[in-house]
């Protein structure tokens, strides 16, 4: 019988307005169930199961990365999902693109939340469940949810906050969208609750170290969060708060460190020496310095978002991936310091191109391709970024990382610089400047090339583009980037409302806040002589969002199309 419900509990159907839920329509089965420290166990990790669906992952690739300039969509592809990756690329994201759906998030929290609302009862049911294991799965739960929530808000700001389980197709699920800061202050509430009870990093020496919502990741996601809310309210609290949380993972992380024979210096941040980190991080997996990694793994469970994404777009050695990077990413192109890109490890290991020389036209086969998450080797002292694109089954066993120690000591960097009262004020820059130049500095053949605070000490705002450009350099493909350059517009948008949801703002009559301009120059970048068109329809804060899903639209009548799009007309490309 439990083996019929993980059947039915795997599976995922279309229901009302929150597409995918899990619905055990057999009674029998929910009655036969929650009954043992087993049951909830495997309830807990059919969760995160979920998070490695190819839908879900996907759709990290393409709202963090291919929605910034970091990457283009390979013309020679075909079918529904080239028309929608170009629409996205282009700026003119309909509302009943691929991609701007939300149900795969959604499944993952209804996981989470039928965890949260039945695992407490198995307690009187079997003794060998304490109280000591529930509060550490509810902590997981709470956690997890919590990610999924700030992924949704990032990508569609208003959106429907659910924290009941739907186990009933007779359940009512008719749910309003919540405003941002509603729905983001009651994740920190529950991530609050979770880092008390959570499970600590140190606790296990395997995969689950990194493959669990341990407390370093759950400080990772509260870093995360209090810093995209100081870009948006411009609050020094967030901010210091994101420094509050970042200062506890990297003091964890140093004290997890065992030192190895021969190693006498002691480090502030234990970070994988730049020959190897590609290697260690990429390749190795579940590094010292990650933090929260999806666990995949060739022939059980394999990564095919980024196998298709970034590789072999249908599963066939000789075929493109579904993405290129961008030219701005080319040998001697404009991402990394110094006269020679070559000597950025980095320049070599996130890039490559199949023949010597090859200039970067989008459709071309011997465009930039992504190393990152794909290769099977690192690139060490190569004369060029030339390379051959590995087997597709061999880029399934990648996983995916969701935070690492670099992204804290950056993301700390960005709210040290936000904190700093003047350009004057050399206490914060210098402090945020000495973190940045560490990551960098890990990624250089030659110390000597490092950089110099001479170059950056001119005030905020160098030093606020010195940390966009290296999150860029350090986490490109990584799905960072396109948020990364929302907190960036954020923070230089004024009256912006997050308490109100866009819809109610338009009806009112209010006028929406324009998109910062140096943000938008970015994104110029990857499309020669469409750029300033794709910026013009990104102008405002409403089109920094996807359209809230048609399909949810059609059949919900509490939720609300984001004033940004036309929910009446899919059809017209120019909106």
């Amino acid at each position: 019988m439990k083996t019929y419900l993980y059947m039915i509990v795997a599976s995922i159907m279309m229901v009302s307005c929150v597409d995918t839920l899990i619905l055990p329509d057999d009674k029998t089965v929910d009655e036969d169930f929650w009954k043992s420290k087993a049951d909830v166990q495997l309830m807990v990790n059919a969760a995160y199961q979920r998070m490695l669906n190819a839908d879900v992952v996907s759709r990290l690739i393409v709202w963090g990365d291919l929605r910034s300039e970091e990457a283009i969509p390979v013309a020679s592809i075909t079918g529904t999902v080239k028309e929608d990756l170009e629409e996205i690329n282009l700026g003119n994201t309909q509302v009943d693109n691929t991609f701007a759906t939300w149900a795969s998030i959604y499944a993952v929290i209804n996981r989470c939340n039928l965890v949260l609302h039945r695992a407490g009862d198995v307690m009187s049911e079997d003794p060998n469940y304490t109280n000591g294991d529930y509060m550490s799965d509810r902590a997981q739960m709470l956690a997890l949810r919590s990610l999924c929530y700030f992924y949704l808000v990032r990508n569609f700001r208003d959106v429907p906050y659910i924290t009941d389980a739907y186990s009933d197709s007779s359940q009512d699920r008719n749910v309003a969208q919540s405003d941002p800061e509603s729905v983001l202050k009651a994740c920190l509430v529950d991530l609050e609750e979770a880092e008390q009870n959570a499970i600590s990093a140190s606790a296990f020496t395997d995969w689950r170290r990194v493959g669990y919502f341990t407390r370093d990741a759950i400080n990772a996601l509260q870093a995360d969060i209090y810093l995209w809310l100081g870009s948006v309210r411009h609050q020094a609290t967030d901010y210091e708060q994101a420094v509050n949380y970042c200062n506890k993972i990297i003091a964890s992380k140093k004290s997890q460190h065992i030192r190895q024979r021969g190693e006498t210096e002691e480090k502030d941040y234990y970070l994988s020496e730049g020959r190897q980190s590609f290697s260690n991080v990429f390749i190795s997996k579940n590094a010292e310095e990650s933090i929260f990694e999806l666990q995949f793994q060739y022939g059980t469970n394999g990564n095919v978002g980024v196998a298709q994404y970034f590789n072999h777009n249908d599963g066939k050695d000789a075929t493109v991936p579904f993405l290129y990077a961008s030219s701005i990413f080319k040998y001697g192109g404009e991402v990394y310091t110094s006269g020679s890109t070559m000597t950025d490890y980095r320049a070599m290991n996130n890039t490559y191109t199949n023949t010597a020389g090859a200039t970067v036209t989008v459709g071309d086969f011997d465009g930039l391709r992504i190393r990152k998450y794909v290769a099977g080797d690192s690139y060490v002292n190569a004369p060029s970024q030339v390379g051959t694109a590995p087997g597709y089954n061999s880029t399934l066993d990648m996983n995916y990382i969701v935070y690492r120690l670099s992204d804290i000591m950056l993301m700390k960097a960005e709210a040290l610089t936000a904190l700093a009262e003047d350009d004057a004020d050399v206490s914060h820059l210098h402090a945020a400047f000495d973190l940045v130049k560490f990551v960098n500095l890990r990624s250089k053949q030659m110390e000597s090339d490092s950089l110099k605070w001479n170059t950056y000490s001119d005030g905020i705002s160098t030093m606020e583009k010195l940390i966009l450009a290296e999150r860029l350099r350090e986490l490109a493909f990584e799905g960072k980037r396109w948020y990364d350059l929302m907190r960036y517009s954020y923070r230089h948008m004024e009256g912006v409302d997050y308490t109100t949801v866009l819809a109610d703002q338009n009806e009112s009559g209010q006028s929406f806040v324009a998109v910062y301009d140096e943000m938008l120059n970015l994104m110029k970048r990857k499309l020669s002589g469409k750029g300033n068109a794709v910026a013009a329809k990104m102008n405002t804060e409403p089109r920094l969002y996807m359209p809230i899903p048609l399909s949810d639209l059609n059949i919900c009548p509490s939720l609300r199309q984001n004033p940004g799009y036309s929910s009446n007309d899919n059809t017209n490309k120019n909106y």
